[in-house]
């Protein structure tokens, strides 16, 4: 049987937390990712990218987490630490698509402007 949605995000998260590449069985191939600072499309451009952010990651905290149909909508709080040193937190919603027990698209949604502010500050 399949994994829901939610197991699938649950999935990919908990491969992420694990620190090995468990999380990449969960993405498609053909994965879109959409967000205020990057969008990439493929497997190969969106693990580039997840792995250049994750290294900047100090913690996480999921708020909410509801599954719609083929969707799973998150609300984390995301403490990163930007190449100035300085740690910010984001507070994000992220918008999972997901196909054939994969992740197809991810949407993330934040205020980038304190975000830009230190990438531009180093």
């Amino acid at each position: 049987m399949e994994n829901t949605p939610m197991q699938v995000v649950q999935g990919f998260g908990a491969g992420m937390a694990s620190g090995t590449d468990s999380w990449k069985n969960f993405i498609a191939d053909d994965i879109t990712f959409d967000g205020p600072a990057a969008q990439v499309s493929g497997l190969e451009a969106f693990i580039e990218l997840n792995e250049g952010f994750m290294g900047m990651v100090r913690g996480n905290r999921m708020k909410n987490a509801v599954e719609a149909g083929n969707y799973v909508i998150t609300q984390v709080e995301i403490d990163v630490e930007m190449p100035t040193g300085k740690t910010i937190t984001l507070d994000m919603s992220e918008w999972y698509e997901t196909e054939n027990g994969k992740i197809k698209s991810i949407k993330v949604y934040y205020d980038a402007e304190e975000f830009r502010k230190e990438s531009v500050a180093q």
